[in-house]
């Protein structure tokens, strides 16, 4: 009987988690992205509009633009590390993460990123690379 339920417990527990919101991963998706300079990867979480600023170069693009100009920044500067030092959730249910970003130059970042749900998925609003 002690075998039945501890079998049943695990299975619960396996089930459990397997069904846990992907929502609570996107941040660490989101960084992992970074880590490995994928822009292409990164811009799929990018709003219609997001608000970029890159070092002192700060303005709203197009999902489009802001591609290109992620893609540049990360030809210049070639991604060596990331690491988010914060995280966290807003009363409206906004996401945000404060991050190191250092290229392989050796040139650290720091690094905001702001998320905004619509519709049942998280897009970003803001990031900056100051």
């Amino acid at each position: 009987m002690k075998i039945l339920l501890s079998i049943t417990l695990t299975l619960f527990l396996a089930v459990a988690n397997a069904q846990s919101d992907p929502k609570t991963d996107i941040i660490e998706e989101i960084s992992n992205h970074i880590k490995a300079g994928e822009v292409k990867e990164l811009s799929a979480f990018f709003d219609v509009t997001v608000e970029l600023t890159i070092q002192e170069r700060e303005n709203s693009y197009s999902k489009a633009q802001a591609e290109i100009i992620l893609k540049n920044f990360f030809n210049k500067y070639p991604a060596k590390s990331f690491k988010v030092m914060h995280r966290g959730s807003s009363e409206k249910g906004g996401k945000y993460l404060i991050g190191l970003f250092v290229s392989e130059n050796d040139t650290d970042f720091r690094t905001s990123i702001v998320l905004l749900e619509k519709n049942g998925q998280y897009y970003i609003q803001q990031l900056r690379f100051e």
